[in-house]
């Protein structure tokens, strides 16, 4: 047994599906990483404001600055991943239509 177009199509919306709720879900921890950076790094500003230098800011930015880098590109991949969804599902849909009308004409005994 074969599969049919609509199948593929809907197996791949699967997969777009839970490959996207997986990008989100990484996202989401780069984000509360950048919370975090940009949180320590504020703190070690605001303690060099009060004499009390560590260095910290020193190795914080490049660390943030790799972490905002990494998120822009999951963004990216993110709208990516949703346009081929978008995409996809116009594409199962009007072919699921075209679907059951030849199954209706197949169907009409005239």
């Amino acid at each position: 047994m074969s599969l049919s177009e609509s199948d593929r199509l809907k197996t791949k919306l699967h997969a777009l599906h839970m490959r996207l709720a997986e990008l989100n879900h990484e996202m989401e921890r780069t984000q509360i990483r950048a919370h975090h950076l940009e949180s320590r790094l504020e703190d070690a500003r605001l303690a060099a404001l009060f004499g009390e230098e560590s260095g910290e800011t020193q190795v914080l930015q490049p660390q943030l600055d790799e972490v905002r880098h990494r998120l822009e590109g999951q963004q990216a991949l993110i709208a990516s991943i949703k346009n081929s969804q978008w995409r996809t599902r116009i594409h199962y849909l009007l072919l699921r239509q075209r679907e059951r009308r030849e199954q209706q004409n197949g169907d009409d005994p005239a």
